[in-house]
Order: C-alpha cells, then structure tokens, then sequence
C-alpha cells in the first residue's frame, strides 16, 4: 500500500485546532483557508502523512522549509573559498533537523550533535548554519559557548568574517547578531544571592528572543556539574541547539543535555547528528579528515623507559612503609600485582588494586619529572625526548621554515621546568603559556601570526593550547602529562593536525612524541572498557579505527586515603615518590593503525630524507603498492 502524499481535509482541521490558529514556525496568524499542512519530516524522507507528523505553517516559512533541499550559502565564503564536502552535506541536514523542530515545545527540542575531528572546520560549519538560519528569520538571536577566553575571541573573530557580529564582552546582544561567552560565566553564581545570575540573563534573552545556542567543544557540560546545570537553565527556551565538539563522548559517562543516545552511548546516527571522524567509521564511510586531505598524517613517536622510583608512607611523620621500583613503561603493571586468590576457594586473599593504582601513577611522574633538586634539568627521558622532537622540528623546518612544536606538560610548576630544560639542552627558547603566566592570549597569537623562520619554535603550555586553538603551522607534539583520558590526548594531538593550505599535504606530516604506557585494554562481557586499562598506546594504535568505547581514569598525582577509615582522626595517610632515574629509548612508530620497530626502519632514512616522507609511511606504501609505484610516484 503507497502512503498518500497530502493531508485529508479532517487532518487539515485538526492541525489547524491544534496550532491554535498560530504557525509552528513564525507565530502568525493562519486561517484555514489560508495555511500549509506540512510533514516535519519530509513525505520523501520517509515521514508518514499523519497528524503527529503534522504541523500547520504560513506560506512563507513552509515555502522556505521546501527550501531545504538546496540552500545556498556561498554569500558566506570568502573569495575563491567553497564548502568542504563534508561541510556541505552537514548544512542541509543540520538545517532540515532545526527548522522541522522549530514551533515545538522546548521541552520537546533536541539538539543536533556535531562531531567534526579536531582541526576540520566545524566552527565555521556551525557559524554558517546560524548566519543562514538568522537571514531566513528562524532565529533571531545566536548565542555561542566555549570553555575558554582565548576561544572567545578566536570565535568572535571567524563570527565577523561571514558578517556575524557577536558581543564577546558582556551578555548583551541588543544591536547585536548574539553574543559569544564562556561556560564559566554561564556558571557564575553570585555570592550574595547564590543565583545563576547570567544563566538567568540568556534565559530571558530566550524568552525575547527566538534564539540559536551552540555549544562548542560541548564535551566540558557536566565536568563540573554546575556548568551544565546552569546551561540547560540559560537555554530551556532556545529554539534551535546545537552542539559540537571535537571529541563528543565522556569519560565519565555522564548524559550531554539534549542530545541522543543509544545503548549508553551517544548516538551519531542521522537525521540529528553528523559525524566527521579521523578515519572512516560506521558513523560516516563516505568522508573523514584524513581521507580529505583536512587534517595531517601524523607518525606517533613512542618510547620507552625504565622508571627506578621508591614510594614512602608516611602518617604524622612517621615513617610506616618504604618501598623501591623498577618498571618499564610496557610493564603490565595489572599482570605483575595482580590480586592474589585461594585456589580452593577461589575467594581473594590480597587485594592489590590501591598497590597498582600507586605504582602506575608514581611510573609516569617519575618518567616525565623536571624541575626538582634530584632533577633539575629532567630525568634521562625527558633530556633525550626534548632533544629528539627538536630534531625533528629542525628536519620539518627546512621545507617548512616556519614550523612550530607543541609540549603540553602536567601543571605550571612542570611547564616551567620543562621551557627551562629545553633551553638546557637544545638551546631552544619557549613561549610557555599558563594561567600564570601573563598574557597567554596576547602570546599565543603572536606564535600563532609569526610566519617566518626567526620566530621561538616551541611552545610549552599546561592546557591553554590544548583545545579549540587553531596554530596550523604546529607539526610536532610532546606528551608529557600523567593525564590518560583519550579525550585530552585527542584533543592534544589534534593540535598538531591542522593543515596549511599554502604547503602540499606531502610536505605536512605531524609527529607527536609519547611514552609508551603498556597496560593492554580489556573489554568486558557488556562491551564496557575496563577503566583500569587505559593507555596511551592504544589510544595511538587505534586512531585510524576510531574506537569510541574508551574509558579512561583521571589519577590524581597524590593518593588519597582517608576512606579506609572514616572515622579515623588521626593524620592522613600521605605518599612520597622519589624518582632515582628514568631513561628514555624510542622503540616504535605508529603509523596507519600499525605499531612498526624503529630497527626495521633504518634502511628507509636515506630515501625518507629524498623525498619527505617519513620511514613509517615509506615502509607502509612500499608493502602496499610496491617499489616500483613509489618510483612512479616520486619520479
């Protein structure tokens, strides 16, 4: 039986009594005779011609939704600019999913998920969508949201190139197209009242207002529960919301306000989500950053070290346990202290969970410590790693002279130390950037404007560069931070991703160097990722295959032990790591989904240094393609 394609005359009806006499979409005035019974979703989409996929539009805004099909947003472009083809499939979707949901009840709106890799363009995907939505009256406010101050004004700005002028200074956007802030200040509770104060101001906002929110980098609602509290109060009457990010999933586990999920997992499935991975997944199998050409091929560097460290007990300062260590990075630490179990009982009889928590964090602070009396200068790995990655950065520097690194370390004290062991060992200045150090924005603009061969080459930061910052000229990473959530290791990698248009994508490859962490991730019988598990190197290994399901655990650098004994009140319990050494040796590359020894790589340096092309990447296309394509190739 064929769906009929209009609505009856008694269907006609019933929309028109249940709109109240009001378009769904701009509120005015219809009279029966004179309205569109529309389907939200489209009769060609597969939406069926019933009354709870009916609404009662005007003319106008039901001529415009017809539209949907082939909008035109080339007025946005700059010059001799056009879409990316993955931008120009989201547009149309984003657009269809938002206008068929405007008119409903706010309660009742979903939010359409953006996910775009790190570096591929989705602010100015999310921009354009708002500036089209505003020019053809569906919204008349945009409100835009980061989780920083230095992407404020990075959004004001590319809001201004296709003509959108945002308010970045206060929560006013009279005489404005909208305005752009942070979460911070959406979460900002006055001390007096306790109120959410400016949440409240953007409520009302709403209310005046037919208002776009789009929550960039949206991941950060809910890390601190006030922030996401305090946004779904600022825009419960937005009647258009989208959200984007980079890296959507949370570690945590806990629910994004108003999108989809499926199964415990965020849900990328059309018609309210698009996603624009690294590598091709089952979300998207037609486009992805790297098979574009949007984003760089990166070589992940990984390396290796045996960590000699002693970890001390103390309570009151008194002396209970003294303990020395010696463990490579790739020491299954879960394997070696493993619980230990009756083998006729089978009940356990030494639980060593908090011993291993204890050994894997002491492991990596140990590895990457700089700055302290035993250490001033870094231990063995830090001195060789630095001394590497410039090296490389010299190697990517002489056909891309103004090429840029990156080291994000694990806090301020850390950073500092680290700038002054580069300078110690290389010779190389830093721009270190941190929440102390003075005037960060102004700093990291001017690495990121400074094209030319005589600027500082390295930039070492805590989290200021982490996110959101677009330095296409950054080609290579250090990873020294403890941190292991894959979402900030992305997020980290993503900096040295983003391309240069001037330069050929052979010219372009990034590499980000790493230690090596060997605990093997494990899966459960619920398809859960044991949160014990987590490493770096799977998180490399896995980059071209997308794997979502990753948990990972935020060990603070200091264990806390209080709750063995909550009525206790005697002093807590404290641990002390005294790092001995720490060398550094790299072991493996890892490139395409492949872990490759460094060893079978040597007999591929004389070519790689020809042609610049890495030797992972050499090897890999030589076993694909075979010597004589590449000849045809480089000839």
């Amino acid at each position: 039986m064929i769906d009929k394609r209009n609505f009856n005359q008694s269907q006609r009806r019933e929309l028109f009594l249940k709109a109240d006499g009001k378009c769904q979409i701009c509120s005015c005035n219809i009279s029966l005779d004179n309205f569109h019974a529309d389907h939200k979703i489209p009769f060609c989409e597969g939406g069926k011609t019933e009354l709870n996929n009916g609404q009662a539009l005007c003319p106008q805004c039901n001529l415009k939704k017809a539209s949907l099909f082939n909008i035109d947003v080339s007025h946005y472009m700059e010059p001799g600019k056009s879409l990316r083809d993955w931008q120009a499939e989201f547009l149309p979707r984003c657009y269809r999913s938002m206008v068929q949901q405007i008119g409903k009840p706010q309660d009742e709106i979903k939010a359409f998920m953006l996910h775009a890799f790190p570096g591929s363009g989705k602010t100015k995907a999310a921009l354009i969508l708002g500036a089209l939505l505003k020019e053809q009256g569906f919204i008349e406010k945009i409100i835009v949201n980061v989780p920083s101050l230095f992407l404020k004004d990075q959004m004001e700005k590319e809001a201004r190139k296709i003509g959108l002028m945002l308010n970045k200074k206060k929560i006013f956007v009279e005489g404005f197209d909208g305005l752009v802030t942070s979460y911070a200040s959406i979460g900002y509770k006055s001390k007096d009242t306790d109120s959410l104060i400016n949440a409240e101001i953007i409520n009302d906002i709403c209310k005046r207002f037919k208002v776009l929110v789009i929550a960039d980098e949206c991941h950060h609602l809910s890390q601190e529960k006030r922030w996401g509290e305090a946004f779904e109060l600022a825009y419960g009457n937005s009647v258009a919301r989208l959200m984007t990010s980079g890296t959507p999933f949370r570690t945590d586990r806990r629910r994004l306000p108003w999108v989809r999920y499926s199964n415990n997992e965020l849900d990328l499935s059309q018609p309210h989500a698009y996603s624009y991975p690294y590598g091709i997944t089952k979300w998207n199998s037609k486009y992805c950053a790297l098979g574009d050409q949007v984003v760089r091929d990166v070589v992940i560097r990984s390396w290796n070290s045996d960590v000699n460290f002693t970890l001390t007990e103390e309570r009151g300062g008194e002396i209970l346990n003294v303990q020395e260590f010696n463990h490579k990075l790739t020491d299954n630490i879960d394997e070696i202290y493993a619980d230990v179990y009756d083998p006729d009982t089978e009940e356990r009889i030494e639980d060593n969970s908090r011993l291993r928590k204890l050994i894997k964090t002491a492991r990596r602070s140990a590895c990457i410590e700089c700055g302290t009396d035993r250490h001033p200068f870094g231990t063995e790995f830090i001195r060789k790693i630095l001394i590497a990655a410039n090296e490389q950065l010299d190697e990517c520097r002489r056909s891309h002279e103004w090429a840029g690194g990156l080291i994000v370390c694990d806090n301020i004290e850390h950073a500092n130390a680290i700038a002054v062991a580069l300078k110690h060992w290389t010779n190389e200045d830093s721009i270190v950037v941190h929440t102390e150090s003075g005037n960060s924005k102004r700093a990291i603009e001017g690495f990121k404007d400074a094209k030319n061969k005589k600027r500082i080459k390295w930039l070492t930061s805590v989290g200021q560069v982490s996110e959101g910052v677009d330095i296409p000229h950054l080609r290579v990473g250090v990873y020294l931070t403890t941190t292991q959530s894959h979402l900030r290791w992305l997020q980290i990698l993503g900096r040295v991703l983003r391309t240069e248009p001037e330069l050929t994508h052979e010219m372009q490859t990034a590499y980000f160097y790493q230690y090596d962490d060997g605990i093997e991730l494990v899966e459960d019988d619920n398809g859960i990722w044991n949160p014990e598990s987590v490493n770096i190197k799977l998180f490399a290994e896995s980059l071209m295959n997308e794997k979502v399901k990753f948990e990972s655990v935020l060990e603070n650098n200091r264990e806390r032990n209080n709750s063995h004994n909550n009525n206790d009140s005697r002093e807590a319990l404290s641990i002390k790591t005294e790092t001995h050494s720490a060398n550094g040796k790299e072991t493996h590359h890892i490139y395409d989904g492949q872990r490759i020894d460094i060893k079978e790589l040597d007999k591929y340096k004389i070519v790689s240094a020809r042609t610049n092309w890495p030797p992972a990447k050499l090897k890999i296309f030589i076993e694909k393609c075979g010597p004589e394509e590449l000849r045809r190739i480089l000839s």
